[in-house]
């Protein structure tokens, strides 16, 4: 059984690529586990680990949130087990993993938090990889310049452990130029670079369900529809002989209107709309006839607009890797911008084909 370890230079899309990945292995035939050992708490906070949870359930692996997330832990309590009482805490480590990865074939580790400016997290992703033997994958944003000197220590650090970097969230206009020069960057290194990942709106959406939980709100529509995806929000505020134009800019986004702006509502389920978010009462006839014909759900919300648009924003820049649609669309991303050959080779999965 191998050992990988996702860590992060920045916290920003280990748990997405802990599930692409292993969900490809796991459709390849490999016997795949998944852990994140350590969940670092904040006083006050639900202690559940929801990543942890949504990846067991999407591996399918039938284990309990205790063995997929086993310590949790406060920062301050993490930095004195690691300093204080670092055999003990390796052991509980060790002890963890080696239960979540019997049987498999390869083990992902999710590391904690990200190396930028967290000396506890950074401290964590040395001690696994170092106790537990594992090949690690280094997560870099593309809102941090990849040659960094931290990023270069930290794969120095990290050694011939280190299988590769992989950049995220880069701008699609941008894919090709970063491509090109990361690697040949990280080449002359010594460092492989496995994937440059484009910015997604698919992965940073929050569902119709959530949205109407954060505004307070009720859908009166097409309830069966919470699920789905929204990846952008606009305020319906324009003139309507510039409204369509407007509203076409953006896809799969939610239009937060006052309830007397019927002309903004209709505009808008001409386009690419998810939902409406109505502020003040209920909407026309004319737009309840339409959203049923487009299937659009209508959310009824007792706030005023503005605040509607910063919740919603609030909602998106916070939005969690937890739903099966999102999965689906890093899946697809890694089929095309993910080199699962070297990954096979470095976890000596010689006899597996991609």
């Amino acid at each position: 059984m191998t050992n990988l370890l996702i860590a992060a230079y920045d916290p920003c899309g280990k748990t997405a690529l802990c599930a692409g990945i292993g969900k490809k292995l796991a459709n390849s035939g490999v016997k795949v586990g998944y852990i994140k050992p350590i969940h670092v708490t904040v006083e006050g906070a639900k202690d559940e680990c929801l990543d942890a949870a949504f990846i067991g359930e999407a591996l399918e692996l039938g284990e309990n949130s205790e063995q997929l997330c086993p310590i949790h832990i406060k920062q301050e309590e993490l930095w004195r087990s690691l300093s204080e009482d670092v055999e003990n805490f390796s052991s509980k480590l060790k002890t963890a993993c080696d239960k979540a990865g019997a049987g498999k074939d390869v083990l992902i580790i999710e590391s904690p938090g990200g190396f930028k400016q967290d000396q506890v997290s950074t401290l964590a992703g040395y001690i696994i990889a170092d106790k537990l033997d594992a090949r690690v994958l280094l997560l870099i944003c593309w809102c941090s310049d990849y040659r960094e000197v931290d990023i270069l220590q930290a794969a120095d650090k990290l050694g011939s452990r280190l299988v590769g970097v992989v950049l995220n969230q880069v701008p699609s206009s941008k894919i090709s130029v970063v491509q090109t020069e990361s690697t040949a960057y990280f080449k002359e290194k010594g460092i492989a670079v496995l994937g440059v990942l484009p910015e997604s709106r698919a992965l940073l959406g929050v569902t119709v369900g959530a949205i109407a939980s954060a505004v307070n709100g009720e859908i009166i529509t097409f309830k069966d529809k919470a699920g789905e995806l929204v990846e952008n929000v606009m305020l319906g505020a324009m003139s309507p002989d510039s409204a369509r134009d407007y509203y076409n800019r953006l896809r799969n986004k939610a239009v937060v209107t006052r309830y007397e702006r019927a002309d903004m509502q209709l505009a808008a389920l001409e386009t690419s709309t998810k939902c409406l978010v109505v502020s003040g009462g209920r909407p026309s006839t004319s737009v309840m006839v339409k959203s049923e014909d487009k299937k659009v759900p209508v959310i009824l919300a007792d706030k005023d607009i503005n605040e509607i648009v910063s919740v919603i924003e609030r909602s998106l820049a916070g939005a969690g890797f937890h739903q099966l649609q999102k999965l689906q669309a890093m899946t697809a991303m890694l089929d095309s911008r993910f080199d699962y050959k070297a990954l096979n080779t470095a976890l000596g999965l010689k006899q597996r084909a991609f």
